[in-house]
């Protein structure tokens, strides 16, 4: 692990990232983006923008809807992946999405799965923001999902074992510093590694708070990925649909 680089390069970045979280459940990803679609009625054709894509299985789902997308990633390894399946109509590059410089306007722009507040500020979270709404087109709309905070903090320490391609990853999830932090440790050809995950728990009001600051309307909150209303104490999720 290289310490001079922040937590969310190093570890995105690394092949064991992807192995501890490939049993991502890909149907409930899709169920999420379908719900989405139908519900913000979004025409053929439209562009979005997904932002922080990964490896691009949201971004090549969407493109398979009908729709232009563009993902970007910080994680160069996960962008030279989803190269093979860009084609006309579906695009990648790597931004870091602080000082990401778009080269087109988008009609939406999608941020999914708690790929926000990984930073030590308010200060870049709003540089985040601002670098949405400056990649959206006038009266554009973005998409933000998050964890839910509140019921996050009901649970504030967990520590599992997790056997996956022959690797243990030991993990211990606690809360710090208004931070959930998760420490990855795990040893491979006789190497130790170690890996930290920080992620600000924010709360709604944290978020409407950041999106009055940047110019973003909140529309909608939902609080899973069929669409229910937000709960405090219950959801799982804390999901946006915000207007420029």
């Amino acid at each position: 692990m290289n310490n001079n680089k922040e937590w969310f390069a190093d570890w995105f970045d690394s092949p064991y990232y992807h192995i501890l979280y490939k049993d991502r459940n890909d149907k409930e990803a899709e169920l999420f983006l379908n719900n989405i679609v139908s519900f913000l009625k979004i025409p053929s054709h439209a562009s979005i923008i997904d932002l922080a894509c990964g490896k691009g299985r949201h971004s090549v789902f969407l493109n398979k809807a009908g729709f232009n997308v563009t993902g970007v990633d910080l994680s160069e390894n996960s962008i030279v992946f989803a190269n093979q399946f860009a084609n006309e109509t579906l695009h990648f590059e790597v931004a870091d999405l602080r000082t990401f410089e778009s080269k087109t306007h988008f009609d939406y722009a999608f941020n999914l799965f708690t790929s926000f507040a990984y930073f030590k500020s308010d200060l870049e979270n709003k540089q985040v923001l601002n670098r949405f709404k400056k990649c959206l087109k006038p009266n554009g709309t973005l998409l933000l999902d998050f964890f839910n905070a509140e019921k996050v903090m009901q649970h504030k320490s967990l520590c599992e074992t997790k056997t996956i391609e022959g690797i243990t990853f030991n993990i211990n999830k606690f809360i710090e510093n208004k931070k959930i932090i998760k420490r990855i440790e795990f040893e491979v050809d006789g190497h130790n590694y170690f890996f930290q995950e920080e992620v600000q728990l924010l709360n709604l009001a944290d978020f409407k708070e950041l999106f009055a600051k940047t110019g973003f309307e909140i529309l909608h909150v939902f609080g899973d990925y069929q669409l229910n209303n937000y709960q405090e104490t219950e959801s799982d999720r804390l999901i946006f649909i915000a207007k420029t």
